[in-house]
């Protein structure tokens, strides 16, 4: 079950009063993470959150992790401090079926399915789209829900223009970067590097990570743009601290990928999109004793580090047709992935290697009668190592009112298994059915209910039932203060037996948020809760982590602004983690300085 106060927190978050009230009103704005084309809120059929800009300001974040933690129906589960791993669900769905993308590129990785949202710099983030239940008829292998992070985009208005940063915090933990953005004619650019170290805010978890972001747009003379970008991230880090296990883990990573693509109306009506894009993940582990600092495997020439390397190369092409009463999105995926790892245990060394190409074809409409919407779509797969997979979907929403909104969604969807030989190749199945409404017919008040039935099977998994609801509420600023919220209740059981499951699948979680914004002041106190739901002898810890973030502008003009923040994190040095052999981050604090130019 998840409760997330978050929206109100996020959609409060916005600094001046005037962008608050926008945000209230945002599900008239766009999205394109539902059918891949933008489209307003108001005519998409899934469970979808955005996060803007100026609540990706409000949070002090390092990472995209740290944006994730207060969105409503999302449980995240930390290794560590900022930039250690964090595993993260949707709606209770495991985390093996949760699609992270970046502009659109697929980032989790085949050898393990893991999506990695703490290696993402929440600077580089201009807003964060996030579909909640199957997404698979427009993105494939999306049984869980789809993460996408879309990234800034060069200063339109400006020749030059940059923002430095830099905070420092409990055991030394450090954020320092500087961004880099603008126009000269048709050229535009933006460029962002960043440092982020820690000596590990949980024992032996510390990190030295530095990222580089680069992004290239041309406008073409008439119309139309062609773009390149490039993100890298190479890290050095204590990825697990596990004391019931005696047992470290610390890796050295490497993260790049790069994407160029080409945007082009052929007609009135009528848009061209084409991309290509090219991800490599490397990752060394070492593995010791935390008793006496003896090497379980990694630094002997007997026992060579645990490696995994993932690269993938592959290209998108889409045709989206805006006629009368029509959004039409029709195109195919490419993808080529090739794993070289290997498998080690304190007795054998064992080297592997895949590979496999995916390719697919999608169609998805969106038809508008009046105040009716229609959202059929389709989506064929072949992805070589597993049978073809077929998914469809058919949404609804209905603008009754100026103030209500009601939604109505149907899918069947596929998570893909590990690229890995000893795994079973068939896919998970999900058949999914939402119902949601949202009213803001209260002065001061937006809420959004949802109810969702989520059937899960195959994948070598016996068949599951989830089934919950999920409410949302924010305010608008009333004396420059508002109130954000959520909660998500989800019960997840064996279909044959009736049987309740509880290995990674939380039943209730809560999210808070109390903010105020002035223009030259602001706080936000933000609470968030999980009731995990594991097993007793897992003795995990369902704590109430709060955190407050407060931020000063001491100097603005038209484009300069010195600003000052600080944040202090679980504020109760609250225990909150699914099983005992992850410790949380107790309570921490931080503070920093932010110049804009």
């Amino acid at each position: 079950m998840s409760v997330c106060l978050t929206p109100g927190w996020l959609w409060a978050a916005g600094g001046p009063e005037e962008e608050t009230l926008e945000l209230f009103s945002a599900w008239q704005a766009g999205s394109s993470g539902v059918t891949r084309s933008p489209k307003p809120l108001s005519q998409t059929a899934e469970n979808v959150t955005v996060i803007t800009a100026a609540e990706i300001k409000a949070l002090n974040a390092h990472t995209l992790a740290d944006l994730l933690d207060m969105v409503p129906g999302l449980q995240l589960q930390h290794n560590g401090g900022p930039g250690i791993i964090a595993y993260t669900q949707i709606q209770s769905a495991s985390f093996e079926h949760v699609l992270l993308l970046l502009d659109g590129i697929p980032l989790t990785n085949p050898s393990s399915n893991f999506s990695d949202v703490s290696a993402i710099p929440a600077r580089i983030i201009e807003r964060v789209e996030i579909v909640k239940g199957p997404a698979s008829t427009a993105w494939g292998s999306a049984l869980g829900g789809v993460i996408n992070a879309i990234t800034k985009a060069p200063e339109r208005d400006r020749l030059f223009s940059g923002t430095a940063a830099a905070a420092i915090g409990s055991r030394t933990t450090s954020d320092s970067s500087l961004e880099l953005s603008g126009t000269s004619k048709r050229l535009g650019y933006y460029l962002s590097a960043g440092f982020l170290g820690s000596d590990g805010l949980v024992p032996l978890t510390g990190i030295n990570s530095t990222n580089f972001h680069g992004r290239l747009t041309w406008d073409l003379p008439e119309q139309g743009q062609l773009f390149a970008q490039v993100n890298s991230t190479n890290a050095r880090q204590g990825d697990l601290y596990a004391p019931a296990y005696d047992l470290i883990q610390r890796d050295d990573k490497r993260l790049i990928n790069a994407l160029v693509g080409l945007r082009y109306p052929l007609t009135e009506r009528l848009e061209l999109a084409v991309s290509g894009y090219h991800t490599y993940t490397r990752q060394w582990a070492s593995y010791y004793n935390i008793s006496d600092g003896a090497v379980w495997w990694g630094q002997s020439p007997d026992l060579p580090k645990a490696f995994v390397s993932d690269s993938s190369l592959g290209a998108t092409a889409s045709l989206t047709w805006r006629g009368d009463g029509h959004l039409l999105v029709a195109g195919g995926d490419y993808r080529h992935l090739e794993i070289t790892g290997n498998s080690v245990d304190s007795a054998s060394y064992s080297p592997y290697q895949r590979e496999s190409d995916r390719w697919g074809l999608f169609l998805n409409d969106t038809i508008s009668l009046g105040r009716f919407t229609l959202t059929p779509g389709l989506r064929f797969d072949r992805p070589r190592t597993a049978p073809d997979q077929f998914s469809a979907s058919l949404g609804a929403t209905w603008q009754v009112s100026d103030s209500t909104l009601l939604r109505a969604y149907v899918a069947r969807g596929y998570g893909m298994p590990v690229l890995l030989p000893q795994y079973d190749p068939r896919p998970a199945k999900i058949l999914t059915t939402q119902v949601g409404v949202e009213n803001s017919s209260i002065p001061y008040l937006w809420l959004k209910a949802t109810l969702f039935r989520n059937m899960t099977w195959g994948d070598d998994v016996e068949q599951q039932l989830a089934q919950g609801a999920e409410l949302e509420l924010r305010t608008k600023p009333l004396f420059h203060t508002s109130l954000g919220g959520g909660w998500t209740y989800t019960d997840t059981h064996r279909t044959s037996d009736g049987t309740p499951v509880h290995a990674d699948k939380p039943t209730q979680t809560l999210k808070l948020s109390l903010t105020y914004d002035d223009g030259t002041f602001r706080g936000m106190l933000t609470g968030r809760h999980i009731f995990w739901n594991n097993a007793p002898e897992d003795n995990g810890k369902n704590g109430l982590i709060w955190d407050l973030h407060l931020g000063a502008t001491l100097y603005q003009r038209e484009h300069t602004a010195l600003e000052l923040f600080f944040s202090g994190r679980n504020l109760f040095n609250s225990q909150y983690y699914n099983r005992d052999v992850f410790p949380s981050v107790g309570r921490w604090f931080e503070g920093g300085m932010r110049v804009r130019f």
